[in-house]
């Protein structure tokens, strides 16, 4: 009887954690961001096609990686796979971002936004291709999400961003996605990232 509801309880754990993995997937998340601020916040995007843009090139290219790679021919293990294509995806999609940002004139917030994500995307690229550290991306994305909800919608947004990073944390380590070391080194990099971005605007 006891194998049974540890049984039980490890299949409910798994289908949970699944869940919010699938719920903070970066792109995902990041979309749910700037809708909100754009609710909340005055002024944070000049027109509706900048935004419908901001969403395109940050939400919805990024999470092409998950088809696009399901198409191809695959040559070995499917998540390293679907883990370099969202790279490149994301890489070129935040890129495209900001130069259009920048050639487009767009608000300072929604620029702030912009740079620290492709700072941060850069920086990724850096640790895991070049240094072959392994730096998680989903925790990378997750925490400057966070930081920014909290940032520009202030006291509020603090307990339920905390909420979401632990839940995030749970995940990753209880489906063995990441380990500890992953999710340190893919939140370390995105911190520096947005104070870098500061003073760059």
């Amino acid at each position: 009887m006891s194998e049974n509801i540890k049984a039980d309880n490890r299949t409910m754990g798994n289908m949970l954690a699944k869940g919010i993995r699938v719920l903070t997937v970066p792109p995902i998340l990041i979309t749910g961001m700037l809708i909100t601020l754009t609710v909340s916040l005055d002024n944070f995007c000049s027109s509706t096609a900048q935004m419908t843009l901001a969403i395109i090139l940050l939400g919805l290219v990024p999470i092409l990686a998950y088809p696009l790679q399901k198409l191809l021919p695959s040559k070995g293990e499917v998540r390293e796979e679907q883990r370099n294509m969202a790279f490149i995806l994301t890489f070129t999609g935040y890129l495209t971002a900001l130069i259009f940002s920048i050639a487009g004139n767009c608000g300072r917030q929604l620029q702030y936004i912009i740079v620290s994500y492709f700072i941060s995307m850069s920086l990724l690229v850096f640790f895991n291709k070049v240094l072959h550290v392994r730096a998680s991306g989903h925790a990378c994305s997750v925490t400057g999400t966070l930081y920014f909800l909290s940032f520009f919608l202030g006291a509020d947004a603090i307990i339920p961003c905390i909420c979401i990073a632990i839940a995030v944390v749970w995940s990753s380590l209880h489906l063995k996605r990441h380990t500890i070391q992953e999710i340190f080194w893919g939140s370390a990099v995105c911190l520096p990232c947005i104070l870098a971005s500061i003073f760059i605007l």
